[in-house]
């Protein structure tokens, strides 16, 4: 029997920190907002991208 290939929520936690880093970049040329925070939404973004990294790791080895 086949086992089913399960999908992980981590890409796309990835995917929507990759979207966030690009929408501050892109918040931060058009709008110029203050530089300290978009310094924290670029933090949140990897954070979310870090943890996006350890729930692949987490499916994989489970």
């Amino acid at each position: 029997m086949k086992k089913k290939k399960k999908f992980s929520h981590g890409w796309l936690t990835l995917f929507i920190s990759v979207i966030c880093l690009i929408g501050t970049l892109l918040l931060y040329k058009f709008v110029k907002v203050d530089d300290v925070f978009c310094v924290i939404l670029m933090t949140f973004s990897i954070v979310i991208g870090i943890y996006g990294i350890f729930q692949i790791t987490r499916d994989a080895y489970n």
